[in-house]
């Protein structure tokens, strides 16, 4: 890992590079803030030691431009006793930390181990964030995967239209796109039902100062910002039909105009839209332009809800439990399998994103090594004995009070008995009924 060191004074300098190097790392050094600058620019380092007292730029100014050019980057300030005050200011900045001169080699270097660990770490979870959610071997999305790779080798800007439910990983879907495709470029996300319908062409189009009431100062559209890289327009469904008709003119020229100004720019961006509705249904109904779905609909993507796909259930599981194992320092290593079968039958209507939010909630409360069917939440479990057993209504409404005030006393029947007003007997007959084991 490259560490960036910008200080004046050349024992400094020196000291630390030696000190550093001793641990492995690779030190970039500058004497000025505007040389440090330079070297973060060229290299990207992910970790910065910067002297707040230095000639021409300060390390508060470059403090500053570090993090506005990768907020990620960690910066640890040294200074003099007699500037604490500056050395508290860059903390309410985005400092890591702070040490007064004369420091020890010993503390730095502790500091600069502990923050090495957390970028890493970092880095391996972003790594799991970006690539668990459209992790599978089935055959749809190993058809999905092979419509990115031919996106992917296109130089010609062009839309492609993403359908399916809520939760399926339409976003990740198009961030894959973004990352094969246009890495280099801006990635513009524009959730349109997020976005009340009258502001929804200020978002998307800009405009100048004086273009209406309340607008103070002139606005870059997202249309602008995404130039030459990728607009993503979410939930494209919920778009005012006035604004499709102004969308579909922009496609059409490759040119739009924020709102107010006389001049027209040059528009080149990949749009990949999102929808969980059937746009199909929706031009039926005269809720959705067909111009403008046949328009967007050059490249469709269909992605099918997780009960379509269930083989792809264990993978994903054993993803998100990495993930979670190293964000929660846990050590979830198996799925036992009756626990498996449950999850696998389950019907998961909120998709992937509840199953990865039921996958956080067990890793949370989890600790052992292995996940059992005791585990499981409440609703999984009750789905699992409904379909199993064909209960009645009345039936499943009993199962799920009995098995709320197990959960709730660890399974101690004399508590559940007191709790119900049940007996012991019954509670045990009842358990056997719907076959309920700790």
């Amino acid at each position: 890992m490259k560490i960036l060191i910008i200080d004046d004074e050349e024992s400094i300098r020196f000291s630390l590079k030696v000190s550093l190097g001793k641990l492995g790392f690779e030190s970039l050094v500058a004497e000025t803030g505007e040389e440090g600058l330079e070297l973060f620019k060229s290299h990207s380092p992910k970790l910065a030691i910067v002297d707040i007292k230095l000639p021409g730029i300060d390390g508060i100014e470059v403090l500053k431009r570090i993090k506005k050019v990768d907020p990620d980057c960690i910066v640890i300030m040294i200074t003099y006793l007699s500037e604490v005050r500056l050395a508290v200011k860059s903390m309410k900045i985005g400092a890591y930390d702070y040490f007064m001169k004369p420091f020890s080699l010993a503390e730095i270097n502790n500091a600069v181990k502990k923050a090495a660990r957390y970028i890493e770490k970092k880095q391996e979870l972003d790594k799991l964030n970006y690539e668990s959610e459209f992790i599978g071997e089935s055959a749809p999305i190993k058809n999905i995967k092979d419509i990115i790779e031919v996106i992917s080798k296109l130089e010609m800007s062009t839309h492609v239209l993403i359908q399916g439910e809520s939760g399926t990983g339409k976003e990740v879907v198009a961030e894959l796109i973004h990352e094969k495709m246009r890495k280099d470029k801006a990635f513009v996300p524009l959730n349109c039902s997020a976005i009340p319908k009258n502001l929804q062409e200020s978002e998307l189009f800009g405009y100048e100062k004086g273009a209406f009431t309340g607008a103070s100062e002139s606005k870059e559209g997202l249309i602008g910002k995404s130039h030459e890289g990728i607009l993503f327009l979410d939930e494209i469904g919920d778009m005012d039909l006035s604004l499709q008709a102004k969308l579909l003119r922009v496609l059409q020229e490759k040119k739009y105009r924020p709102i107010g100004s006389l001049e027209e720019k040059e528009f080149d961006t990949t749009i990949i839209a999102a929808t969980n509705k059937n746009l199909q249904e929706e031009v039926k109904k005269g809720n959705f332009r067909d111009d403008l779905y046949y328009r967007l609909n050059i490249i469709p993507i269909y992605i099918p809800p997780l009960r379509e796909r269930k083989e792809d259930i264990p993978l994903l599981i054993y993803s998100f439990l990495e993930e979670y194992n190293l964000k929660l320092n846990k050590g979830i290593k198996k799925v036992d399998k009756e626990a498996m079968d449950i999850l696998l039958n389950y019907n998961w209507p909120g998709n992937i994103r509840e199953l990865k939010n039921v996958i956080e909630r067990m890793a949370i409360f989890n600790k052992g090594d292995s996940i059992y069917i005791k585990d499981l939440p409440n609703e999984i479990k009750s789905y699992f004995y409904e379909e199993k057993k064909k209960l009645s209504p009345l039936e499943i409404a009993e199962l799920k009070v009995i098995l709320s005030s197990l959960e709730r006393h660890d399974w101690n029947i004399s508590k559940v008995s007191e709790e119900l007003n049940i007996s012991r007997q019954t509670i045990r007959r009842k358990m056997g009924k719907y076959d309920l084991e700790k």
